[in-house]
């Protein structure tokens, strides 16, 4: 279910470029490029979290498939990160590189969120256990 989430997500991406230039009148590019650093802060905080759970996760114990699975998730949110940053943060131009940086930082944030949520489910696992 999470992967056709995010494959919906990563569609409305793509296609926004294409309702932009289809309703030309109503699309605000602007908005495109405040919503595309918004996704680029929302990474850097689950990044955050991700690292803070990963260590609790070790300490507890997670059994370790669950963190090899957040640790891939993590990889592909990196990796999504950096070929984001190749571009760099655009500047405030209309430039083909803020919709190329858009898809890759939310892939990203989609990438670490997953990281998180496993961990988290792992850890709620862990202190129902405990109880």
């Amino acid at each position: 279910m999470r992967k056709a989430a995010a494959f919906l997500a990563i569609m409305m991406v793509a296609l926004v470029p294409l309702a932009g230039v289809a309703g030309a009148a109503t699309w605000d590019y602007k908005s495109f490029i405040k919503q595309s650093v918004a996704w680029y802060y929302l990474y850097q905080d689950k990044e955050e979290t991700f690292n803070e759970l990963y260590n609790l996760s070790v300490q507890m114990n997670v059994s370790n498939e669950t963190l090899q699975l957040a640790l891939e998730l993590y990889s592909n949110a990196t990796t999504e990160y950096d070929q984001a940053l190749a571009y760099g943060l655009p500047s405030d131009g209309r430039s083909l590189g803020w919709i190329v940086f858009s898809v890759h930082i939310r892939k990203a944030y989609i990438y670490v969120s997953e990281a998180v949520e496993v961990l988290e489910e792992a850890l709620k696992e862990l202190e129902a256990q405990a109880a």
